[in-house]
C-alpha cells in the first residue's frame, strides 16, 4: 500500500458521537462529531473510570455449593439458578451490578459562523490524524484538524481559515445527548460534574458527587475564562490564510500526565506522530482491491458484489482496525469502546468484558499483525488484582488459587451476575490470559513478560482448577459451569456442567505454561498442569453432529451469538483435534460443521438486532475456527460481514450491523485474516490456511508466528507464492537449532492431499526468502 491507501475521505456526516472521527495516543482519545460550523469534541483516558457503581465481594456460596452441585449432575438447572439467587439475595445483591465505566473527561464545542454549504472528512490512518473540512455559505474554506501523537497525554487541535474566522469555544462536561438511548447500562449523568478552579484559567476540573477530584483538562493555546461555575470560553481569532493550535493535556487524579514539550504544528505531524506510524506500517494488507474517491464508494460497490470494491473494503478495515487499535492502547487495553466516550447515557458501560470481546475483538490482532507489544497492556489490567482472584475463588467456589472475573475495569471483584448472566461461574479467565501471555513470549522471545505477577498468576489458575473442579472416577468436572453467554436448548436458565471453552482452556493453559516456565526457568508446575489437562473430560460430538457446547448432557442452542465451544481452534490447534486418527477427524468434522450451521443461521436474516447479524467478535470466533479447518469460504463469509456490515463511513467499527460504537470488530477483523494466511507452533509454520479462491493475489507484511519468526512479506498470486522470514535473536531460546517446518495449504482449502513439509534453517537475526510454485504444494 502506499502512502496515499492510508489517507480516505468521506462526505458522511457525522449527527452522533458515534458516527464520529477518532483520534488517540493509547492513553487518551478524541471523537469529533457534529456540523462542521459547531463541532462537538469529546475528551477521554483511559485510567478515568467513573466511581460510580459498587463494589461488593463475590457472594459467598460455599455454603450452598454442595447443593446447586447434586443439582445440576440430575440436570435440575432451574434448582441450581433458584439456590443462586437466594444466596445472593441474603448476601445483599438486589440486580446486576456494573463495572465502573469509562466517562468522559471533558468535552469541546467549536463554533465557526458563516454555515456550512459543502463539508467532508478525512482520515490519515498512518499519522492519526483526522480533518474536518469545509466551504461555508459565501465561499470561504475552514478547517479542523485533530491529533493525539502517541504515549502522551496530549491532544492537539489545529483550526484554520482560507478568509479568517472569530471561532467561539467552551469547554465543558456536559452530554451531548445525541446517541442512542441506554440500554443496559445506568444514567450516569449525575455521576460527576466539572468545575473551574478561580484564578487557574484554562483548567477544567472533573469531580464525583462528593466533591472528590477525578480528573483534569488543561486547555492552552489561547485565552480562557471562566463560564459559570462548570464551563470555560474562549474566543479565537483565525487569521486568513493562518492557523491556531490549542493543546489539551488530560489527567487523572493521582497519576502524573505525560505532558508534551511545546512544538509547531508541523513538527508535530512530522516527529510526534512518528511511533504510531510505526506500528500501522508493521503490518499492511493488499488483496489487489480497487479504489475510489470516498469511502462511500467503495463500501456502495462492495455491497453491489463487485469482488475488487469487496476486497478493498478489507484491505481498508484491516488498516483502519489496526489504527485503531492501536489508538487506544496505551497501559491498558481497549474497553469495548476503546479509548472514546460521548455520553453519560451509554449502550452498555465501556469497560472489559473478558469472555471474548478483549481476546477475540480488540486484542485479537495484536500479536500476529505486528504489535505483539501492545498485548501487554493486558497484564497491566490484570495483575494489580490478584488478591481480588483469591477472594473470588474462596467465596464462590470455596476454593484455593485465583478465579478472574469475566468482567472488569477498576477492581477483580466477581460481582457482575444476575440468574440470566451467572458470570461468576465462568472459570476459564485465567487461563485465557495465561494462552496470550505466552503467545506474547512466543513470538518475541521476550523473558521479561513473565514476571513475578504473573507466575504467581500461572500457579494461582492452576491451584483453582485443582480444588474447584468436582472429581468423579478419573475425570475432574466444572460444575456449577456457564458458557457465555449461551443458555441450553429447553433450558430456561444457563447453568450446566462443562461448558466446552472452559474444559478447553485449562487443556490449553497446560501447554501455554510451559512456554511461560521456560522463559521463567522453573519447570515446577508442568507435571501439574499436564495432570489437570489429562483429567479434563473429552470433548462431545452433539447428536446434530455439532461439536457441543457443554460436554456435559445439554442440547445445542446454535441461535446464539457466542461460538465459544470453538476455542480448541483458535490458537494453537487443540491436539484432540490434529492428527488422521478417526477420532480426531470426527472432532474436525464437527467442528466444521458447527461453523457452518452458525453461518447458516446468521445468514437467514444478516441484520441487527432483531437480525442475526449480533455481536461482531462471535463471527471473529467462527471465522478463526473455519481458517483453522482450511474453510476458507467460511472464514472469508465472516470476514466480509465483519469489514462490510460493521464499518462506518468513519473507519470506525460498530458491535452489530450498522450500531454501537465498538472495538471489537477494529481488533477481531485483523487478527482473522492473519488467521487465513498464516498459523503458526513454535516448530511449524503453515501459510495459506485458508486462502479464498477469490484473493487470487496479494501480500501481507509484518506477520508474527510463534517461535520468534517475524514474517517481513507474504506474496502470493495465480502462479505462485514467496515468503520472506527472520528468526529473531532474542527468541533463540525457544528453538536453539533454528529449524522451522514449513508447509502451504490444508487438504480442506486446496482440494488436494495434505502438504508435506519443507524443513529449514533460520539462523537466529537472519533472513531467508522461500519461493514456490502452487504445483510444488498442490500435486
Amino acid at each position: 500500500m502506499s502512502m496515499s491507501d492510508l489517507r480516505f475521505l468521506t462526505r458522511t456526516s457525522a449527527p452522533t458521537w458515534e458516527d464520529g472521527l477518532i483520534v488517540g495516543s493509547g492513553r487518551v482519545g478524541a471523537i469529533a462529531h457534529g456540523a462542521p460550523d459547531r463541532l462537538v469534541v469529546s475528551f477521554a483516558h483511559e485510567r478515568f473510570f467513573l466511581p460510580a457503581n459498587a463494589r461488593p465481594a463475590a457472594p459467598d456460596l460455599t455454603a450452598v455449593l454442595p447443593d446447586m452441585r447434586e443439582r445440576l449432575f440430575a440436570g435440575d438447572g432451574d434448582g441450581a439458578t433458584d439456590i443462586l439467587s437466594a444466596a445472593a439475595a441474603e448476601e445483599g445483591y438486589q440486580g446486576l451490578i456494573w463495572t465502573d465505566p469509562l466517562g468522559m473527561s471533558g468535552r469541546l464545542t467549536v463554533e465557526s459562523p458563516g454555515g456550512v454549504a459543502e463539508a467532508s472528512r478525512t482520515i490519515d490512518l498512518r499519522r492519526g490524524l483526522v480533518e474536518v473540512s469545509w466551504t461555508d455559505l459565501s465561499g470561504g474554506c475552514h478547517g479542523i484538524r485533530l491529533v493525539a501523537p502517541r504515549g502522551g497525554d496530549t491532544i492537539w487541535l489545529a483550526l484554520e481559515s482560507a478568509r479568517g474566522a472569530d471561532v467561539a469555544l467552551r469547554l465543558d462536561l456536559e452530554d451531548a445527548d445525541d446517541g442512542p438511548a441506554a440500554s443496559f447500562a445506568p444514567d450516569y449523568a449525575g455521576s460527576v460534574a466539572a468545575a473551574v478552579t478561580p484564578g487557574d484559567p484554562g483548567v477544567l476540573d472533573v469531580h464525583d458527587a462528593g466533591g472528590e477530584a477525578l480528573a483534569q483538562v488543561r486547555a492552552s493555546g489561547t485565552e480562557w475564562r471562566a463560564a459559570g461555575a462548570g464551563a470555560l470560553d474562549a474566543a479565537v481569532d483565525v487569521p486568513s490564510g493562518g492557523r491556531v493550535v490549542l493543546r489539551f493535556d488530560l489527567s487523572v487524579a493521582g497519576r502524573s500526565p505525560v505532558v508534551a514539550p511545546a512544538a509547531d504544528w508541523q513538527d508535530i505531524l512530522d516527529v510526534r506522530t512518528r511511533s504510531h506510524q510505526d506500528l500501522v506500517d508493521a503490518s499492511l494488507l493488499d488483496l489487489d482491491g480497487a479504489g475510489a474517491e470516498t469511502i462511500e464508494e467503495v463500501w456502495a460497490a462492495a455491497r453491489e458484489g463487485h469482488a475488487a470494491s469487496r476486497r478493498r473494503a478489507v484491505e481498508i478495515a484491516y488498516a483502519s482496525g489496526r489504527a485503531n487499535i492501536i489508538a487506544s492502547t496505551g497501559e491498558l487495553p481497549p474497553t469495548l469502546q476503546g479509548v472514546w466516550q460521548g455520553t453519560w447515557k451509554p449502550a452498555w458501560s465501556a469497560d472489559y468484558t473478558l469472555n471474548g470481546n478483549v481476546q477475540n475483538g480488540a486484542m485479537a490482532g495484536m500479536i500476529p499483525t505486528g504489535t505483539p507489544g501492545l498485548a501487554s497492556s493486558l497484564l497491566e489490567l490484570m495483575l494489580p488484582f490478584l488478591d481480588d482472584y483469591r477472594e473470588n475463588a474462596a467465596r464462590v467456589f470455596g476454593a484455593g488459587g485465583m478465579l478472574l472475573p469475566s468482567r472488569m475495569s477498576t477492581h477483580g471483584k466477581a460481582d457482575h451476575f444476575n440468574a440470566q448472566f451467572p458470570h461468576l461461574f465462568w472459570t476459564g479467565c485465567g487461563a485465557w490470559v495465561l494462552r496470550i501471555a505466552a503467545d506474547l513470549v512466543s513470538t518475541t522471545g521476550d523473558r521479561s513478560v513473565v514476571d513475578d505477577r504473573l507466575w504467581e498468576l500461572a500457579g494461582g489458575v492452576l491451584r483453582f482448577a485443582e480444588t474447584a473442579t468436582v472429581v468423579r472416577g478419573a475425570r475432574r468436572h466444572i460444575v456449577p459451569s456457564y458458557s457465555p453467554e449461551n443458555t441450553p436448548g429447553g433450558a430456561a436458565h444457563p447453568l450446566a456442567v462443562d461448558s466446552t471453552i472452559d474444559i478447553a482452556l485449562f487443556r490449553d493453559a497446560a501447554r501455554a505454561t510451559r512456554v511461560l516456565s521456560r522463559a521463567r526457568g522453573d519447570l515446577s508446575l508442568d507435571a501439574r498442569w499436564a495432570s489437570l489437562a489429562e483429567a479434563m473430560p473429552d470433548y462431545r460430538i452433539a447428536a446434530d453432529g455439532t461439536l457441543a457446547e457443554w460436554i456435559g448432557d445439554a442440547e445445542e442452542n446454535h441461535a446464539h451469538r457466542h461460538a465459544s465451544q470453538l476455542y480448541p481452534l483458535w490458537y494453537e490447534t487443540d491436539p484432540a483435534f490434529e492428527g488422521t486418527d478417526e477420532r480426531a477427524q470426527a472432532l474436525r468434522a464437527a467442528a466444521l460443521r458447527s461453523v457452518r450451521t452458525k453461518v447458516e443461521w446468521r445468514a437467514v436474516d444478516p441484520t441487527p438486532p432483531p437480525g442475526r447479524m449480533e455481536m461482531a467478535f462471535g463471527l471473529v470466533q467462527l471465522g478463526m475456527a473455519a481458517a483453522a479447518l482450511g474453510d476458507a469460504e467460511s472464514a472469508l463469509t465472516c470476514v466480509e460481514w465483519l469489514a462490510i456490515d460493521h464499518w462506518t463511513p468513519a473507519l470506525t467499527s460498530r458491535h452489530d450491523a450498522g450500531r454501537i460504537f465498538n472495538l471489537d470488530a477494529s481488533g477481531g477483523l485483523p487478527g482473522l485474516v492473519a488467521s487465513m494466511l498464516l498459523a503458526s507452533t513454535e516448530e511449524s509454520l503453515t501459510l495459506f490456511p485458508a486462502l479464498p479462491e477469490s484473493w487470487r493475489r496479494g501480500g501481507i507484511t509484518g506477520l508474527r508466528a510463534r517461535g520468534g519468526i517475524v514474517i517481513d512479506r507474504l506474496e502470493w498470486d495465480e502462479e505462485g507464492w514467496t515468503v520472506r522470514l527472520r528468526r529473531l535473536a532474542e527468541a533463540d531460546w525457544l528453538r536453539p537449532d533454528g529449524r522451522v517446518a514449513i508447509r502451504a495449504g490444508r487438504a480442506e482449502s486446496s482440494g488436494h492431499a495434505p502438504v508435506p513439509a519443507t524443513e529449514i534453517v533460520v539462523p537466529a537475526g537472519e533472513a531467508v526468502t522461500l519461493r514456490r510454485r502452487w504445483q510444488d504444494d498442490r500435486g
